[in-house]
């Protein structure tokens, strides 16, 4: 095992005790009576501007009180704003809209948008409403959160008056042996915050739950778009993940692997984050493909390899915490890798003898003059 003691004194020293980093995604989600993620509708174009284009029911009532919504999917074209209506506790008051306080479309239609609201645990329900929808389009919701803000968001960290810039040390080393997009590659922004050190010593699997990158920009965009969701959605100091993998196996450097992620609940101090890109829960199917299953191996590998990581700390997000991720058919796989990780492969066995053809005379001939000539010594 090959620890870096500068990394492990700066973990000492800075990471809290037991839960640091508690930031994470767990959450209430909306749960909608006859919907399931990801929710898809068509919007027709050609209305006037307010007009409602879909509207989903009341969701269940929250298990938990919230004062803050979020929402992420994809927007096919511009031109329309989402709202979320909160059901009233009395019967003689009218449901109150709430316009959102962030709303962000990226150009590749991925959008996310964020409602602050008072604390309660009354359903709710989204309205997409026209800004001016000039063509007919659609829109996909992949999830949607329901918090209280001040549990959710990271601890902050004491800054300087430095620009702060982290520590070589804390990042993957070059002589890691499998190739990763690094963070200058993908355009990634700087951390609000500074990281907090930690000491890896366990590893959990996720998906994230949205879009299905087809291609290489496709995967850099999703890239960009979940760090800024979650930093200016969510109120995260970067990136939740330590490493994300897109369907054609590339593997992105999310935070370092040297410092405190935050994708799961009270669970990040010692913790990799490692997210498959893509919905892997019905009814989404996105396919886990071959070249995403030997970029996770061969993550995980690393970690059991350098950090002595036993097969007891490899986890599932559903695993320790209050989450679906990453989802029935990734975490049916989920045996496999344990194995493909963890169980050394078996030894090359000799190939088994062929057949022998019978001596011909003449070798027959040979093989009686060498064994008198060796009787005759």
């Amino acid at each position: 095992m090959t620890v870096n003691p500068k990394v492990v004194l700066l973990s000492l020293l800075l990471t809290p005790l037991f839960s640091a980093g508690s930031a994470a995604a767990d959450e209430d989600a909306a749960v909608f009576s006859g919907l399931s993620y990801p929710i898809t509708a068509p919007l027709r174009a050609a209305q006037k501007e307010g007009a409602v284009l879909f509207e989903t029911p009341f969701s269940a009532a929250p298990a938990a009180e919230y004062d803050t919504i979020l929402i992420q999917g994809e927007l096919a074209a511009p031109g329309v704003t989402v709202e979320a209506v909160i059901k009233s506790g009395s019967f003689f008051l009218a449901p109150a809209s709430y316009l959102s306080e962030q709303f962000r479309r990226f150009p590749s239609g991925r959008f996310w948008a964020r409602f602050s609201v008072p604390l309660t645990r009354q359903p709710l329900k989204f309205r997409v409403v026209s800004l001016g929808l000039k063509t007919n389009s659609s829109i996909t919701i992949y999830e949607t959160g329901l918090f209280q803000a001040g549990k959710a968001a990271e601890a902050a960290v004491p800054q300087s008056t430095v620009p702060y810039v982290p520590d070589a040390a804390l990042f993957l080393p070059e002589s890691a042996p499998f190739k990763v997009i690094r963070r200058a590659e993908w355009r990634a922004a700087p951390p609000t915050q500074p990281y907090t050190p930690h000491a890896p010593r366990y590893f959990t699997l996720h998906h994230t739950q949205a879009h299905y990158p087809k291609n290489y920009a496709e995967a850099v965009n999703e890239m960009l778009f979940i760090q800024d969701y979650h930093q200016h959605g969510r109120g995260w100091i970067d990136i939740a993940y330590h490493f994300l993998i897109d369907p054609a196996g590339n593997i992105f450097e999310g935070r370092p692997i040297n410092v405190l992620g935050a994708h799961v609940l009270s669970r990040n101090t010692g913790n990799i984050g490692i997210s498959i890109m893509g919905n892997y829960h019905p009814p989404a199917n996105d396919p886990f493909t071959a070249a995403a299953q030997d970029s996770f191996v061969a993550v995980g590998r690393y970690l059991k390899d350098t950090y002595e990581v036993p097969v007891s700390s490899f986890y599932a997000h559903r695993d320790i915490g209050n989450s679906d991720c990453p989802g029935d058919n990734l975490y049916a796989k989920k045996p496999l890798l344990t194995g493909l990780i963890f169980t050394p492969p078996a030894p090359a066995l000799p190939p088994p003898p062929g057949d022998v053809p019978p001596l011909t005379e003449p070798q027959q001939r040979s093989l009686r003059q060498l064994m008198l000539s060796l009787g005759a010594l």
